[in-house]
């Protein structure tokens, strides 16, 4: 129930109160709450939207993205909204150049080997709903005027856009993540640094019921001398996304229509193909830019409030979902007084680096394939094609594109959370997502025992025990040894998990003084 004082003015009394406030209802905001939820934070999440948003927008969702909707018990239902993307092609003035079945790139390294497409507007409808599952709503028309910290607190002003009259509610909260996209309202009003460029093309997107030779679930790349077409498949009915580079000869560029580009969609791709209608277009410039720090005080930004990027390799949405799921469980310790604030500084050690990484990755795939250069047209004409037909055969090249496009790659080596104490030759170290590993009689995923919003410790091992007393936050989880031997494991081992299921701590013996050092030491677990 809000409360609202009679004057222009609330007194911090009156104010309603939470622990976070999440400004953005999109993948990333919906992510954070949702994990905030399971933690049993008391949040408030807004958004100027009326719902989730109706346009497609991003389309794939990566594993380790499918991962995080598994331990939230919704991954069966975004792959039964979804398609999957089966062939990717290359496809040069009319001839394959280069194809590969990608179906199964990720066989054996997680539980979602494919790449799976699951536009944003679906994952947006199905964090909604989880989220009122866990008995939470989201404040939709409901618009940020002002935020800033004051003291230890955070206060907003909100404003309610379906109540035209009524005046803007005080609130404040312990804490805030700006989830408001690239034009972020908080990263304006904290005066982050966002630094970057815009690149030089004009860019557009349709989303389109067609027919073509080429089928529901094939990715096909039409790269040509001046301009680049891309078709990739989308969950609904013959649906594809068409995404292209705007040609220079247009006189008034962006106010093309679709009905002005179809000629030269058609020139570029060479091959039969019938558009029955275009439910969605539009024109855009992209931008790569990001923050130096994801946090100032109290405030924090995930997602494309604080790094934007070209959309190559389908890397934006899955990128903010990750950071909402980094953060979140180390907000709901400090909040809760089981860790210091001083974790909350591996959210910025652990993410920046990943989303500076990212940067320069989609910088050089996207210039490869949209660059006007002569020299650079004939390179992705004839040399990219050869290289995807001949190194795709190869089983290693193939797991490391798999691993890298679905960020299952990705470590936190160098993290303060990280501690190492093996010295066995392993397959894994801390900082690494935890291995897929089948274990059981029914050989089921390890992931499907780590659901608990909870650190997990892995028992690894005939005979072994938790030690005593163990903490109330950690789950013992007794495997046995020889379902581990894959991943270089030769003698009883322990591992604990994080709650975002990456490996905090390894070591060959546990008692209480070497879990409690690591939790005070590493993870900052208050006495």
């Amino acid at each position: 129930m809000r409360v609202l004082s009679s004057s222009s003015g609330q007194s911090m009394k009156n104010m309603p109160h939470y622990d976070v406030i999440i400004i953005g209802a999109g993948p990333t905001g919906l992510m954070a709450a949702n994990q905030l939820a399971r933690f049993g934070i008391n949040f408030l999440i807004v958004d100027s939207k009326e719902g989730p948003t109706v346009q497609s927008r991003a389309i794939v969702i990566t594993a380790r993205s499918m991962e995080i909707y598994q331990q939230l018990g919704i991954s069966d239902e975004a792959i039964a909204g979804g398609r999957f993307i089966t062939d990717f092609a290359i496809i040069v003035n009319g001839k394959e150049k280069a194809t590969a079945t990608v179906g199964e790139f990720g066989k054996g390294l997680t539980d979602f080997s494919y790449m799976l497409a699951f536009e944003q507007s679906r994952n947006e409808e199905l964090l909604t709903k989880n989220l009122i599952n866990l008995g939470h709503q989201v404040s939709w028309n409901t618009q940020l005027e002002h935020i800033a910290q004051q003291g230890e607190l955070i206060e907003a002003d909100l404003k309610y856009l379906s109540k035209p009259g009524e005046p803007v509610e005080k609130v404040t909260a312990n804490y805030v993540i700006g989830c408001d996209g690239a034009r972020s309202v908080v990263r304006h009003a904290f005066d982050f640094s966002f630094k970057g460029g815009t690149y030089e093309q004009l860019f557009y997107v349709a989303d389109t019921k067609l027919k073509w030779q080429e089928g529901l679930n094939k990715l096909v790349l039409f790269p040509s001398r001046h301009v680049f077409c891309g078709f990739f498949p989308m969950a609904g009915t013959n649906t594809h996304r068409i995404i292209g580079t705007i040609p220079k000869s247009f006189a008034d560029p962006e106010k093309v229509t679709f009905n002005d580009l179809e000629k030269t969609i058609r020139e570029v791709v060479k091959i039969p193909l019938e558009i029955e209608a275009v439910n969605w277009f539009s024109i855009y410039k992209l931008h790569h830019r990001s923050v130096n720090a994801f946090s100032k005080g109290n405030c924090f930004l995930a997602g494309d409030a604080g790094h934007i990027h070209s959309p190559a390799g389908g890397q934006g949405m899955n990128t903010g979902l990750m950071d909402a799921y980094n953060l979140s469980w180390k907000l709901a310790l400090v909040i809760k007084n089981i860790a210091d604030k001083k974790l909350l500084n591996s959210y910025n050690e652990e993410r920046l680096p990943f989303a500076q990484w990212l940067l320069k990755f989609t910088d050089r795939f996207f210039g490869i394939m949209t660059s006007n250069n002569i020299f650079m047209s004939w390179f992705r004409n004839n040399i990219v094609p050869f290289f995807m037909r001949f190194f795709l055969k190869k089983p290693g090249t193939r797991t490391t594109m798999f691993k890298t496009l679905s960020q299952t790659s990705w470590s936190y080596h160098k993290s303060s959370v990280s501690q190492n104490r093996s010295t066995q030759k392993l397959q894994f170290k801390a900082g690494d997502r935890l291995p897929f590993v089948l274990t059981g009689s029914d050989k089921q995923s390890i992931y499907k025992l780590l659901t608990a919003p909870a650190f997990h410790l892995l028992l690894i091992g005939d005979g072994l025990s938790a030690p005593s007393p163990v903490h109330p936050l950690i789950k013992p989880v007794h495997l046995p040894l020889e379902e581990w031997a894959a991943q270089g494991v030769s003698k009883p081992l322990y591992i604990l998990v994080r709650p975002d299921n990456y490996i905090g701590l390894i070591s060959d013996e546990i008692d209480a003084t070497i879990l409690n050092n690591y939790l005070k030491q590493h993870c900052y677990f208050v006495s």
